[in-house]
């Protein structure tokens, strides 16, 4: 995405529908009737021996047909095709195409539905990314590398069972607690760069809806996170839990689509460099965050993050990314020159920055959690 580019237009996008609440998985027929009598749900392996039972069933009971194939994970070039392939196996198109699970079956799913121009729907069994609401999949080829399918529209539906969500792992909350909290903070920085944001084909600058909505929130996770992760270490659903689950996935998911993204989501696309297996998305923005405050010298603000981070639970230091005193020089290096080189994001500022910038950042942040851990 080019730098500095946003002249006077400004556009707007979102999902047509969201729904978030206890129970709400029972409407999907509801809501895929909208489309007509048939749906397609791609089910992510951990749900798909339930799932698979009860989707057909419940959508029977409306007297409406659903066929269900699982998603092992991998979102791939290589697993489209085969998905593809799949329905064309089936007796009929379907109206709907339905994804249930992470991040990735909801890509997955945005890019069958949009190949086949039919309704999709996204259905988040965690809240770990902004997935769920985006007009875009990214996928992965033969080489392992990302590239990106910009779809003609957002999902249709967003549905937010938060019974189910509320039982997945705490550090899936986490995960998406630190993706949510950049939106605004990375809003800044690129709307200050007069940066274009990624609502109608990436042409445009935000609307006053797109960052105020990123501002939501950043405030509502202030206020509320700490609490939602106590409610989801406990499994149980409080308003908190309900209201940073909306900020976590509906708020955080327009506001990046709707403004820009900076040095946060940089960072965290050039952690694939480190040793072992690879953090979840959030963590990874959550550090990167950090890192752009010490950048933009907001030192307050850092100091406020830097507190929350540590009491939900993000990464505060490079140890918690998986480096180590022995090999902290090397992969500070590593990263640093990953993110500069090949994240365009990480100087979508309106400040010059350089990896001398980049790695005193990461230097003083270990110092500075040192010291308040």
């Amino acid at each position: 995405m080019p730098l500095g580019q946003s002249k006077e237009a400004r556009a707007y996008c979102g999902p047509s529908r969201y729904v978030q609440g206890p129970g709400e998985f029972n409407n999907l027929p509801v809501f895929a009737a909208n489309y007509g009598k048939s749906a397609l749900a791609i089910v992510d392996a951990f749900f798909y021996e339930e799932f698979s039972e009860t989707i057909p069933k419940l959508f029977a009971e409306h007297g409406m047909t659903a066929y269900t194939v699982e998603f092992s994970g991998g979102c791939s070039d290589v697993v489209l095709e085969k998905l593809l392939k799949f329905v064309e196996t089936l007796p009929e198109i379907p109206d709907t195409f339905i994804g249930i699970g992470g991040g990735q079956a909801c890509d997955i799913n945005k890019a069958v539905g949009g190949h086949f121009g039919k309704a999709f729907f996204s259905v988040p069994t965690a809240l770990a990314t902004d997935a769920p609401t985006s007009t875009h999949t990214i996928l992965h080829n033969a080489d392992g590398l990302p590239h990106r399918i910009i779809h003609k529209k957002n999902p249709d539906y967003v549905v937010v069972d938060t019974d189910i969500a509320v039982k997945a792992p705490v550090s899936m909350l986490i995960s998406g607690i630190g993706d949510a909290l950049a939106t605004y903070i990375e809003a800044q920085a690129s709307y200050a760069a007069n940066n274009v944001c990624n609502a109608a084909g990436g042409k445009y600058k935000p609307t006053m809806l797109g960052m105020a909505v990123a501002k939501l929130s950043y405030d509502v996770l202030l206020e509320k996170g700490r609490a939602a992760v106590m409610a989801a270490r406990e499994h149980v659903r409080t308003p908190a839990f309900e209201d940073v689950a909306e900020a976590a996935v509906l708020l955080s998911g327009l506001g990046f689509e709707n403004t820009g993204i900076s040095i946060s989501h940089g960072m965290e696309a050039a952690f694939h460099v480190l040793p072992g297996k690879r953090m979840l998305h959030g963590m990874g923005v959550g550090y990167g965050i950090l890192i752009q405050l010490i950048i933009e010298n907001d030192l307050d603000r850092f100091e406020e993050i830097f507190a929350f981070c540590r009491d939900v639970g993000l990464p505060v230091c490079s140890a918690d990314v998986g480096m180590t005193p022995e090999n902290r020089d090397e992969y500070i290096a590593k990263v640093v020159d990953e993110a500069y080189d090949n994240r365009w994001n990480v100087r979508n500022m309106p400040i010059y920055i350089s990896k001398d910038m980049l790695r005193g950042a990461m230097y003083y942040l270990d110092a500075y959690a040192a010291e308040h851990r």
